[in-house]
């Protein structure tokens, strides 16, 4: 079966993506929020608009990590999880840092949430290769 080709950047622009797209979650996730928690408060599909927000950025982040390191063919599922576990673990550490801050908590369903967005966001690259 013929897989769908994806060009590919140059390395250090598809590596500046990604440190963009984690640097706007960064700020996103320490910045005081407005209002008093309207988006946690918001029901989406039965579940707060803040943790469709949390899958939806590290959907993005996993997304980016996986086509900045487009794998080799033998390695592509190994590089899958490892981008998985990467984007899952950087927003276990923005969990950890938001416990320090007065205005956040720490949130274990905001951490799930992170690694469900990230599990969505790699799938896409089981099915594309780059060229």
């Amino acid at each position: 079966m013929n897989r769908p080709r994806v060009p590919v950047l140059a390395r250090p622009l598809r590596l500046a993506v990604v440190a963009a797209v984690a640097l706007v979650i960064l700020v996103a996730s320490v910045v005081d929020p407005p209002g008093s928690g309207g988006a946690t408060t918001s029901l989406v599909a039965g579940l707060p608009l803040d943790k469709w927000l949390h899958a939806l950025a590290y959907a993005g982040l996993a997304s980016v990590l996986a086509y900045a390191s487009v794998p080799e063919r033998g390695r592509r599922g190994r590089v899958l999880v490892g981008v998985v576990l990467l984007a899952a673990g950087y927003g276990f550490g923005i969990e950890l840092v938001q416990a320090t801050l007065p205005f956040r908590s720490f949130d274990l369903l905001d951490a799930l949430a992170n690694t469900v967005g990230a599990s969505v966001g790699a799938l896409p690259w089981f099915v594309v290769r780059g060229r």
